[in-house]
């Protein structure tokens, strides 16, 4: 993919552009190319399937196909799960920024779910580590505590420290 399509940045993600973009640069550099995608409605689930194709004219010419598949709940549902398989079948054809197939709300959650994840060892952490009793405990509960929760936590170690302390 050419560098000049716009990218946005998600976490430690590198960079990831967004599905409108990638099509216009597919549009743009394949004028003979074929999008079609193919709903599959049930009264619970809507599938996406996206077939895309280069050049429609020439039989050996590149394709890919993506899919995407999600909960059928109202208009936007819809949309957002045919942008997904849109997505999903450019990535596979080379149009992505640093080869994420991954739609830009999976990368949202994706987020999402690291810093959820993140907040919940920090709490466990500090409980952890107010609840020492001792020096030998507070050396202990440090020593096996992972590396995030000791960068966020390396004031509170030291409070602990003072406290057993006196």
């Amino acid at each position: 993919m050419e560098k000049s399509t716009k990218t946005i940045a998600f976490g430690q993600v590198k960079k990831y552009a967004r599905v409108a973009d990638r099509l216009m640069e597919f549009r743009n550099a394949n004028p003979n190319g074929l999008i079609e995608t193919i709903p599959t409605i049930t009264d619970n689930q809507i599938m996406f399937k996206t077939r895309i194709v280069k050049d429609k004219s020439d039989p050996n010419s590149a394709e890919a196909t993506g899919h995407a598949l999600g909960e059928n709940k109202g208009t936007k549902a819809f949309e957002k799960l045919e942008s997904v398989s849109v997505g999903r079948a450019l990535a596979l054809l080379g149009y992505a920024s640093d080869g994420e197939i991954a739609s830009s709300e999976e990368m949202e959650e994706f987020e999402e779910y690291k810093k959820q994840k993140l907040e919940e060892l920090l709490l466990a952490s500090t409980e952890k580590l107010e609840s020492c009793t001792s020096l030998g405990e507070l050396k202990t509960v440090w020593a096996d505590m992972p590396v995030e929760a000791k960068t966020a936590l390396a004031e509170l170690k030291e409070t602990m420290k003072q406290k057993l302390t006196t």
